[in-house]
């Protein structure tokens, strides 16, 4: 009796060690997926990935940019009755300004609707923040905390930006201020990412445009 028990219960630890290591090369086999999804996007031509994260809010191409006033931050009064025809976008009117009227970053001004509409009613086409230099970056830029995609901000390195959209053979040097810059582009036009690096290795200007985000 206690040969056929025994025999019966190093069959259900068997069976027991079966199912686990069954359960083992399932969540591998899990793993291994997300992995070849994740490689299969391409992060420059990932709408998703064109976004500006400021004060802890995150704001995508297409939003309006009249939504920043939630965050203290507004557009120029100069040019909020400017027209944009449609499906264009406006060179020298996205200045953002904060509470004290001073230019923290801009946002290009887009008319994604087959109407002409105002600057007012535009949406968010393309972003850019910094300077050549990071230490020449005012505090007041700095205190916005901004991030894109990955979480790449102001400060971060070339590897932090690689990590994200890879490498680029696309690159210009500025031998004079010392600073280089990145070019990741899309596969579509008007959809690309630059980053400079200033010589101290840090990324002391960010660029994006996104104008094919509703495709």
């Amino acid at each position: 009796m206690k040969k056929i028990l025994s025999v019966a219960l190093i069959a259900i630890l068997l069976g027991a060690g079966l199912f686990i290591l069954t359960g083992c090369d399932n969540n591998k086999g899990n793993g291994e997926t997300a992995v070849t999804e994740k490689k299969e996007v391409n992060a420059i031509d990932n709408n998703d990935n064109y976004y500006i994260s400021v004060k802890g809010k995150k704001y995508k191409a297409g939003d309006k940019i009249s939504t920043l006033k939630e965050i203290g931050l507004k557009q120029s009064d100069k040019v909020l009755e400017e027209k944009v025809k449609t499906h264009t976008y406006m060179i020298g009117a996205g200045a953002i300004q904060n509470d004290a009227g001073k230019r923290v970053l801009n946002l290009t001004p887009y008319n994604a609707t087959t109407e002409t509409i105002t600057v007012a009613d535009a949406v968010i086409g393309g972003c850019e923040v910094g300077e050549y230099e990071y230490s020449k970056i005012p505090q007041e830029v700095l205190d916005l905390n901004v991030e894109v995609a990955g979480g790449i901000k102001l400060g971060s390195t070339l590897e932090d930006v690689e990590k994200v959209f890879g490498k680029t053979e696309d690159t210009y040097f500025a031998e004079g201020l010392g600073y280089t810059k990145y070019t990741y582009k899309s596969s579509k036009v008007y959809r690309s990412y630059d980053f400079t690096i200033d010589k101290d290795g840090k990324v002391a200007k960010i660029y994006w445009q996104n104008l094919v985000f509703n495709d």
